[in-house]
């Protein structure tokens, strides 16, 4: 008897999550005949999967599983025949918000050929709230998600090495003293002067990141499909830090002036004496 396993998507395709999250429509993966590749497909069709995923609707990370289904059928022969198929998942928090996915199988190789929503709408959804630190670099950070989702490893790239530069720019003015030759050293070397304003993370691997000192001429597409996910997620994590520390930054401001303001309502009700009263 074959029997589905949930939850977990054998070796032979992606984890779930990257599977329908993170891979570009049409890139297509060989499922051998085997009986693992089999199951692969069948859970696909029939079965389910379960994750966190950032949900376009509630704003916020959610888990997420494979909406019940009307028609279960567990025969392998019948999951690798040809043809078209989708996998719904759900909300668990509010089921009817639902991600979609199409997938297509032709002689034993899988593509995702269809989803909604789009990678680059989950994605930019996300890092909403980083707009007012990104400002016009926020649509090139969507622009360069979309790109990739669809394939596209030199032009994504292109945009998250922009926005990388800039940011590292950034905090190397914010420094109360500029460090010295710092236009022109390597990316590597530029974030390991700035080890104490950036991530710890991102500085402890900055070498990763030597690939952005490349010019446009070496980068190769697959080199770019590799490294989008490192550098973005090093984006990401610097944007999170700097949203934190402005959120700090305001919940103070914000706080000072409640306090003003009920300082200055006492002190006009006469019920707080003024800096230069006598105990």
């Amino acid at each position: 008897m074959f029997l589905l396993v949930d939850l977990v998507v054998p070796a032979l395709l992606p984890d779930p999550a990257v599977l329908f999250l993170e891979t570009p429509l049409y890139e297509s993966f060989a499922v051998p005949k085997s009986v693992e590749g089999k199951q692969s497909i069948l859970l696909l069709r029939q079965g389910t999967v379960q994750f966190d995923a950032y949900c376009i609707h509630c704003k916020r990370h959610s888990p997420f599983k494979t909406a019940s289904r009307t028609y279960r059928n567990n025969d392998p022969d019948v999951a690798i025949q040809d043809g078209r198929f989708e996998h719904v998942i759900e909300c668990q928090r509010y089921p009817v918000h639902k991600y979609v996915f199409y997938f297509r199988l032709n002689a034993m190789r899988l593509a995702k050929v269809g989803q909604f929503p789009s990678i680059a709408d989950i994605a930019s959804a996300d890092i909403e709230k980083y707009r007012p630190l990104l400002k016009r670099h926020f649509a090139e950070l969507s622009k360069a998600t979309g790109l990739a989702s669809h394939g596209v490893g030199i032009g994504a790239f292109v945009y998250l090495r922009r926005i990388f530069e800039c940011l590292i720019e950034h905090h190397h003015d914010d420094l109360a003293s500029p460090v010295d030759g710092f236009e022109r050293m390597r990316m590597d070397e530029k974030i390991g002067a700035l080890k104490g304003v950036l991530p710890p993370a991102l500085v402890k691997n900055r070498a990763t990141y030597g690939i952005l000192s490349k010019g446009l001429h070496e980068l190769d597409e697959e080199t770019c499909k590799a490294y989008f996910p490192v550098v973005r997620a090093a984006i990401i994590q610097i944007l999170e830090q700097d949203f934190q520390a402005r959120e700090k930054r305001l919940a103070e401001e914000k706080l000072e002036a409640e306090i003003a303001k009920i300082a200055n309502d006492l002190k006009s009700k006469g019920g707080l004496p003024g800096p230069d009263s006598q105990a």
